[in-house]
């Protein structure tokens, strides 16, 4: 068992110190909340319309399309102004108040050097699409860039936002828009009814295709990764109701256990704090181990 603890703390600092990942990067993840949507680990103005429309739609319309099912829409309704739900805008903060702006909303890992992603952008009366990615370290903001854009671009395009030098960051945020959102209202506001789609974003790398190790023959898969309140596995059916799923923590501890998991089978990890961890599922005399990083 100790040489065991040993190896997967060796095989957590190498993945650790080499991969930085973005919560929902590709916006797979949705929380149903009454009659709409919001993606998970962002806040929109989705909860305050007081109609029927809302800025913020999940769409089937994303890129690479290999690469998951969906991305984020993002669209103004200067109708509604000055209504919030006026506003097409999503970001990241851990006050849960959108118009505190971005804050500190995720752990970073490793030491990023820019934020890629897609886009496609359909501006009206001006409009111009905003990105904004900050790092911070101790609650300051360290490094960060932003994308401000008034071209319509139908077709998805790659961007790459770098950072500036920095000596080190613990946490980061995101905020997309459809419209230029470089303050609050009444000045920073929708010109026209612009519509911004984004998907796949990511540290330092373009994501091109689903990478290697998920298309091989493994006895096991599982989505989201990162994940928030739940894992989804995917098993090799032949060992159905056979298998059994341990989770161990970064020093090797086992922190859950679950026996007869299913093929599509959840498994709530609502008990398990911000961190990496390894999973591990054995099937009579098979086992394989994989990567879990869990991000609230």
């Amino acid at each position: 068992m100790k040489k065991f603890t040993f190896l997967s703390l060796t095989l957590f600092v190498l993945v650790v110190n080499t991969i930085a990942q973005i919560p929902n990067n590709g916006f797979e993840q949705w929380d149903n909340i009454g009659s709409f949507m919001e993606p998970v680990g962002y806040l929109t103005p989705n909860s305050e319309a007081i109609g029927t429309y809302y800025p913020v739609t999940r769409s089937t319309d994303h890129y690479p399309t290999t690469v998951g099912d969906y991305s984020i829409r993002i669209e103004n309704n200067t109708s509604l102004l000055p209504n919030i739900d006026g506003l097409g805008i999503a970001l990241q903060n851990t006050s849960n108040i959108l118009f505190d702006g971005p804050g500190p909303a995720f752990p970073i890992i490793g030491h990023p050097t820019s934020l890629t992603g897609y886009f496609k952008y359909s501006p009206q009366n001006g409009d111009s699409m905003f990105i904004l990615v900050l790092l911070y370290h101790n609650g300051t903001v360290v490094a960060g860039n932003e994308f401000v854009s008034a071209d319509t671009t139908l077709n998805w395009s790659p961007f790459t936002l770098p950072f500036s030098n920095y000596v080190t960051a613990d946490s980061g945020s995101i905020l997309i828009a459809a419209y230029y959102a470089n303050g609050h209202p009444p000045q920073y506001v929708p010109f026209g009814n612009s519509v911004l789609h984004i998907d796949n974003l990511n540290f330092d790398n373009l994501i091109t295709s689903i990478p290697e190790q998920t298309t091989k023959n493994h006895l096991f898969s599982f989505y989201p990764n990162p994940a928030f309140d739940y894992i989804t596995l995917n098993t090799d059916e032949t060992a159905n109701g056979e298998n059994t799923v341990n989770i161990y923590n970064i020093i090797g501890e086992l922190v859950m256990t679950k026996k007869r998991i299913q093929n599509q089978q959840k498994i709530n990890i609502d008990d398990l704090i911000s961190g990496v961890y390894l999973v591990e599922i054995r099937s009579n005399d098979l086992f394989e181990k994989q990567k879990l990083i869990v991000q609230r």
